[in-house]
């Protein structure tokens, strides 16, 4: 019999645990839950991600063969300690977190060397939380990256990456400093600046008019600033260095669009840097990874950008902004004229 414990039964654990039952990954397997919370461990066995639900991390894991922690960061870390000495020879261990290099620090300092920690990370989820909103194909075409210690053995790392691919889900392997930095990039960035965008037009006085006629972009652009926010917190302390860093770069970018926003002898190339954004985002959204040379945009001091083959709407948007800037030079010349006659 194959033994799989599941320690934190909420989304993630619980579409773990259905994507098992489902596909019948090992066999004679049974999934053994525990979750803090015993109402989010009921949940996970009332939709049928779990087997057996215990209330002790200890029994859970004690004849388990593979062992996953899909809690919240700091709560995985302190998982670790209490299953350390239950644990049996040769079990692997993974989580699910979404920082890593504290996690193996971890995992070094409280488990037995006669088990094997594999770090893991599906990147994949949902708004909704809880074992209610969890789906066996919630991995489907996702990547879920492995960071192995560099004296990981071969058999336990060949036990994570089989799970992400019966999970549906493609590996990828990450060093655990190069996952935590790319992840605060396209994950923690994203966060902290939804939350603080949020924070911002909720913090306005005349956030009672602002809410009736906010919809779509203001829903869309702070949508992870509803993340759980023991998970949010567990995020940000255990990656702090690599957030302030992205968030230091997003000032930046901020800063170099508000100076082209406030000249208008900029106006060109504020279209211009408008129409590269959406041509590489639609470039992303299609599926195209890395950067594509036909996606970029030539230099318009060597180019006539007017009649870049980008279509008639975007040629007319150009000729619009150069009628309207010689508009306004000639408005300047008229007014400098005037002033001279008086």
């Amino acid at each position: 019999m194959t033994q799989v414990a599941i320690l934190g039964t909420g989304l993630i654990g619980s579409s773990i645990g259905l994507r098992l039952h489902e596909k019948r990954i090992y066999p004679d397997l049974t999934v053994v839950g525990f979750d803090r919370y015993r109402r989010s461990g009921q949940a996970a066995q009332k939709v049928g991600a779990v087997d057996r639900l215990v209330n002790d991390p200890q029994l859970a894991v004690q004849d388990a063969d593979l062992v996953i922690l899909s809690a919240p960061v700091l709560s995985n870390h302190w998982l670790m300690e209490q299953i350390g000495s239950a644990l049996k020879p040769h079990a692997v261990v993974t989580d699910t977190g979404s920082t890593k290099a504290e996690t193996l620090r971890q995992a070094r300092k409280h488990l037995p060397t006669t088990v094997s920690f594999i770090g893991g990370h599906p990147m994949a989820g949902k708004i909704e939380v809880g074992a209610e909103a969890a789906e066996s194909t919630l991995f489907e075409g996702a990547r879920w990256v492995v960071v192995p210690p560099s004296d990981a053995p071969e058999r336990s790392v060949n036990a994570i990456v089989h799970l992400a691919e019966q999970m549906g889900a493609e590996p990828m392997f990450m060093d655990a400093d190069e996952h935590d930095a790319y992840v605060a990039a396209i994950s923690h960035l994203p966060m902290v600046a939804a939350i603080s965008l949020f924070r911002l037009v909720r913090g306005s006085e005349a956030w009672p008019e602002l809410s009736l006629l906010a919809a779509g972009g203001l829903k869309d652009s702070t949508r992870v600033a509803g993340t759980d926010p023991a998970v949010a917190y567990d995020i940000v302390v255990t990656n702090r260095e690599q957030i302030a860093h992205w968030i230091d770069r997003l000032r930046e970018s901020l800063g170099e669009l508000k100076d082209q926003l406030r000249d208008p002898a900029n106006d060109e190339n504020l279209f211009k840097l408008l129409a590269q954004t959406e041509l590489e985002y639609a470039s992303y959204r299609a599926g195209k990874v890395g950067r594509e040379s036909a996606t970029q945009l030539p230099d318009a001091a060597r180019f006539d950008f007017s009649s870049f083959i980008m279509g008639e709407a975007v040629k007319q948007k150009m000729h619009e902004i150069t009628n309207a800037q010689e508009e306004r030079v000639r408005e300047r010349d008229a007014e400098r004229r005037v002033r001279r006659e008086i």
